[in-house]
């Protein structure tokens, strides 16, 4: 009886419990369950905004490859514009000395033209003269001839002598007529003479005098017409340096301008990357504030009960250097959200809850080179939480309870960091506040 009393309890017993588990089943809300639902949700998203900053981290890439092509086609551009204005200063000079040559010819030749005008005009002359001299000669041979006559005549009369003259005077009076006339003949013969001989050496010193004239001319012509020849070489030499200058400018110019288009695409390209930077940041931003909203209901799900007291320093004492502060940050060129702490050999050391709480985010994948890499999110109840950021490794996960001063993470350098150190946020309803308005300073 006893035996058979023992298991009916037995199995009424075993029934309760049963039924009891049972209600508690699909009854009891499973908090656990919930974090970690929202925890997936929050990882989607978190993965999606990963894929998109990303992408922008190939944007900004491509917008600093391209800043760089800009620098390098504007200093090729820069290059080519001193060509091309050293180039046109040597365009300008030789078309400045093709103009005082061009001057210089026409003068040349103007001097030329009138050179021969001259020269034709001594060769008129010349034959002027010539011809006057042809005359003088005629003139002179016939006073010649009859200056010969005359000394025959004087000749066939040279044994005659005064009583000759006397005796075939008639009378005096033409004796005195017959001397006179032998005296004038003989001086008319003399002036004859005289004369015929300067005419001689008057013509032939202006025929001599016309021809030195004419040759000094001649001579004058062949100068100005060398040095007329010597301008048009040196005006043919610098016209093919003047063609070879204007190809050489056509050829800067063109590449000035091909280049000038080239940072015009470039800069098109950056307006478009921006634009498409801008949109993703949008997104970006609209994701944040989806995972703002489900740590809300992550923390509003969460059963954690604030507890009162100070909030501990995140780390070991020996690390206190402070390498960003909360705030305005000019390197980042916006707000920092948090507190940097670092210090040396600080890599590998033991990350501290700096208030009890359930973990909510246990992050362990991550994009190198964006945001926090591995990082833990506490909710401390009260819409308090704290954020451990760019962690080596994650000690704790989602749902777990820790208490205050327990390791959930070691400090490393994942994500968005440029040397080991801890990024810790404090957070209230989501919102980043100043850590040193809750950590005690115990330094």
């Amino acid at each position: 009886m006893k035996k058979e009393t023992k298991k009916r309890l037995y199995r009424a017993l075993s029934a309760a419990v049963g039924a009891a588990l049972c209600l508690s089943f699909f009854v009891i809300p499973d908090k656990s369950f919930n974090i970690n639902a929202t925890s997936a949700s929050i990882e989607q998203k978190k993965d999606k905004i990963k894929e998109l900053e990303e992408r922008n981290k190939q944007i900004e890439n491509s917008i600093a490859s391209l800043e760089n092509d800009i620098d390098q086609s504007e200093k090729k551009q820069e290059l080519y514009l001193q060509k091309l204005n050293a180039i046109q200063e040597q365009l300008d000079n030789y078309n400045n000395l093709l103009y005082y040559m061009e001057e210089d010819i026409a003068a040349k030749q103007a001097n030329i033209e009138a050179l021969n005008l001259q020269i034709s005009a001594k060769e008129d002359d010349i034959a002027q003269k010539e011809s006057k001299i042809e005359r003088l000669n005629a003139e002179n041979e016939e006073n010649l001839e009859r200056f010969g006559d005359i000394l025959h005549a004087m000749y066939v009369t040279e044994n005659a002598d005064i009583f000759s003259v006397l005796a075939e005077s008639a009378d005096f009076y033409d004796l005195l007529v017959r001397t006179k006339m032998m005296i004038n003949v003989s001086k008319q013969n003399d002036d004859m003479m005289q004369q015929l001989k300067e005419s001689i050496e008057n013509t032939e010193k202006i025929k001599k005098q016309l021809e030195n004239d004419k040759t000094d001319l001649e001579s004058s012509r062949l100068n100005v017409i060398s040095e007329k020849e010597a301008l048009e070489n040196n005006k043919s030499e610098l016209t093919v340096k003047q063609k070879e200058a204007s190809q050489l400018s056509s050829e800067y110019s063109n590449a000035y301008s091909q280049y000038s288009q080239e940072i015009n695409d470039i800069v098109n390209k950056q307006e478009e990357l921006q634009k498409e930077k801008k949109a993703n940041a949008a997104e970006i931003a609209a994701y944040q504030q989806q995972i703002d909203r489900e740590i809300q209901l992550a923390q509003k799900d969460s059963n954690q009960v604030y507890q009162e007291g100070e909030w501990i320093w995140p780390l070991e004492t020996q690390f206190t250097m402070i390498t960003t502060y909360f705030g305005y940050d000019d390197w980042r060129g916006g707000n920092h959200s948090g507190i940097d702490i670092s210090g040396g050999g600080i890599y590998g050391h033991p990350i501290y809850a700096s208030k009890a709480g359930t973990v909510i985010i246990a992050k362990t994948t991550y994009i190198e080179g964006y945001s926090y890499g591995k990082y833990v999110v506490i909710d401390h109840g009260d819409g308090y939480s704290t954020l451990y950021g760019h962690c080596s490794d994650i000690y704790v996960s989602v749902g777990q309870q820790v208490e205050q001063g327990e390791a959930v993470a070691a400090v490393g350098s994942t994500g968005w960091s440029t040397g080991p150190h801890l990024h810790f946020e404090v957070r209230v309803n989501n919102i980043p506040q100043n850590p040193f308005d809750y950590v005690k300073k115990f330094w």
